[in-house]
């Protein structure tokens, strides 16, 4: 029989062992039971993740789309909750692609057929005390990950100028001094009026590395500086994250409240003093300009242009006692910064001809506005035909000449509200014909930014910048990655 064998180990279990020899010792198992039951291995899955979230599982999602194709005949795995125990209804997207699939699900211990009606309740029962099981671990974990913290323990990745060791059993941090050194500096140049850019400059040319990347940045700078892990502080609850959910695996980071903080004196020693922290926190506060957030979009082409030379996004900052701004990557000295004015500019006039080739269907004329100027041409039609026999009743002496001017501007004052709101409607446009030729082009002029940013991001992909300065000047260039043909 021809048979994929699927292993996963996640990272919440018994955290003594290796993930190797976990691993290992599983698939050693299911070796045998593979000998022993004649099965054929077609294949081998293998990864080490959380059963929590099936769309973050690339392995087993080879799996399903391969059960799918009739790879194999049967999974073969070391239990039930191997294969997932997260919600009701992921756990329902891998059960029904093995039943309707054909394919039997094989442990050490048991052989289940969904096909079979007792197999298929059998298999449910399991993953739904695996759904509970899990939940249990997530609860025991937090509380453990709570006392920890509370006892001034340090659970998460060591940062720069530290490394990970243990206090008894009691997970914390020493010192890295080669690391620390740099540390120091910085708090002690900012403190002292140096930026970050200028900072993360003289760090990278003292050779300095930071854990994850190339160089320093004057992001990473900051982060480092904020950081009051570097004062002998632990702090738990900063933020949470949530999952997206569905096929689009990823996080949302959320900053809680202060009063759900856990801030407790640390069991590993301090890099820099209290006060120095304090003064460069006075002056961030003091440089600190209002977050972006809320406040209406200023760059038409925010979040499509990058930078040529490192891919990372080109940003928009302001020119001191200057209007306009200038285009700037985020890693500092990747390349020299150019004016915004003139690449939208550039890019406009790039793109124009593009939009000209994608014609727009108008709005229809709204059924309300039609309806009602159909009322009010009704009304002043009723009004002139009312003034026609007030001139009948006058002539026939049924009415006297004061009457009749009484009533007669009584209808004036009625006609003349009635053209008002006639005037007031929507007019129709001047040559219908010319409805036909309105395009994308048009749509952009008057467009403000955060219109015309929308515009932008349904037709292009991204925009590589590469702005180079040499002995004839600086020169900008603009690569435009479409996300339809050029020939629309």
């Amino acid at each position: 029989m021809k048979t994929c064998m699927y292993l996963r180990k996640s990272r919440a279990e018994d955290l003594s062992d290796s993930t190797g020899d976990t691993l290992r010792r599983h698939r050693e198992t299911l070796e045998e039971t593979a000998r022993a039951m004649q099965l054929t291995i077609c294949g081998v899955y293998e990864e080490v993740v959380s059963g929590e979230d099936l769309y973050a599982r690339p392995e087993m999602l080879r799996l399903l789309r391969d059960v799918k194709d009739g790879v194999c005949e049967a999974v073969l795995c070391m239990d039930i909750d191997r294969l997932g125990r997260g919600t009701m209804s992921q756990q329902g997207v891998i059960l029904e692609t093995f039943k309707e699939a054909g394919v039997r699900i094989i442990t050490p211990q048991k052989t289940y057929d969904l096909q079979d009606e007792m197999d298929e309740d059998y298999t449910e029962l399991q993953t739904f005390f695996a759904r509970k099981e899990l939940k249990l671990i997530k609860k025991r974990m937090r509380r453990g990950v709570e006392r920890t913290a509370a006892d001034g323990g340090y659970l998460a990745n060591a940062p720069y100028g530290y490394e990970k060791t243990r206090a008894g059993r009691l997970p914390t941090l020493k010192i890295r001094e080669d690391e620390a050194t740099y540390v120091r500096q910085m708090f002690l140049s900012y403190a002292n009026g140096e930026g970050t850019p200028a900072i993360a400059a003289f760090l990278n040319a003292c050779g300095a590395h930071p854990r994850r990347s190339e160089a320093f940045t004057r992001g990473a700078v900051m982060n480092i500086l904020r950081n009051p892990v570097y004062t002998g502080t632990v702090i738990w609850n900063r933020r949470r994250f949530l999952r997206s959910g569905g096929q689009s695996p990823g996080c949302r980071k959320i900053e809680n409240n202060r009063e759900q903080w856990v801030v407790t004196h640390g069991k590993h020693p301090a890099i820099v003093t209290q006060e120095l922290f304090d003064r460069v926190q006075a002056r961030m506060r003091a440089r600190s300009k209002p977050s972006g957030t809320g406040r209406e979009l200023v760059n038409p082409f925010a979040g499509l242009i990058r930078c040529a030379n490192c891919g990372g996004l080109m940003q928009l900052r302001p020119r001191a006692n200057r209007p306009g701004g200038y285009l700037l990557c985020e890693r500092a000295g990747c390349c020299p910064s150019c004016d915004f004015s003139d690449a939208a500019d550039t890019l406009r006039n790039a793109l124009r001809p593009l939009l000209r080739r994608i014609p727009i269907q108008p709005a229809a004329p709204d059924p309300c506005d039609q309806k009602r100027e159909y009322l009010l041409l009704k009304a002043e039609k009723r009004l002139r035909t009312q003034e026609g026999r007030l001139c009948t009743l006058l002539e026939s002496g049924i009415y006297s000449p004061a009457l009749y001017e009484e009533r007669r501007r009584i209808l004036l004052a009625q006609r003349e509200k009635l053209s008002e709101q006639l005037c007031r409607l929507p007019a129709a446009p001047d040559n219908p014909q010319r409805t036909k030729d309105f395009t994308a082009e048009d749509a952009l002029d008057g467009a403000s930014p955060a219109e015309e940013n929308r515009l932008w991001r349904l037709l292009v992909r991204s925009i590589l910048c590469r702005s180079e300065r040499g002995p004839d000047g600086h020169h900008v260039s603009f690569e435009i990655q479409l996300r339809c043909s050029p020939d629309v």
